[in-house]
């Protein structure tokens, strides 16, 4: 529990400290991510399942370190925890896993640079660590720092 309220407070820091956001969505995965500004060095993200019952609607935090800067793509490192708010309400643990994750947000178009393609490798273990995955990512991610030309 003390983990999930650091990583949320490192969350809120660094959205304090940035002033511009950027939205994706992963329609594979069906999950809809609000992130501090991807631009930084070091970002914050915040990804919420969007196709699953109320039971088990999860949410991930998820900070990450920029390993370039390039504007026409960024590779990018992080790692988090994947926590169920209402698993509380039935009695259960609140985290469900961690997860590391390695990706990239590609803005390959010249005339829109806010509007990015992201994709992502993030091995995936459960909190007990008896299961895991390999889940990647493929969406589609609007940033509203950039400016268009």
């Amino acid at each position: 529990m003390k983990k999930a309220f650091l990583l949320l407070s490192i969350v809120i820091g660094l959205s304090e400290t940035s002033k511009a956001q950027s939205v994706a969505y992963y329609p594979f995965s069906s999950i809809l991510s609000v992130s501090t500004n991807p631009e930084l060095r070091v970002w914050g993200d915040l990804r919420f399942q969007t196709n699953s019952f109320f039971s088990s609607l999860s949410t991930e935090i998820a900070p990450a370190i920029n390993l370039n800067n390039n504007d026409k793509g960024r590779f990018y490192l992080g790692g988090g925890a994947r926590l169920n708010y209402l698993a509380t309400l039935q009695d259960n643990d609140i985290l469900e896993g961690f997860f590391f994750n390695a990706g990239v947000r590609s803005a390959p178009f010249d005339k829109y640079p806010q509007v990015q393609i992201a994709f992502e490798l993030s091995p995936y273990v459960a909190s007990d660590f008896e299961s895991g995955l390999l889940r990647t990512r493929l969406g589609v991610a609007y940033n509203f720092s950039r400016k268009s030309k």
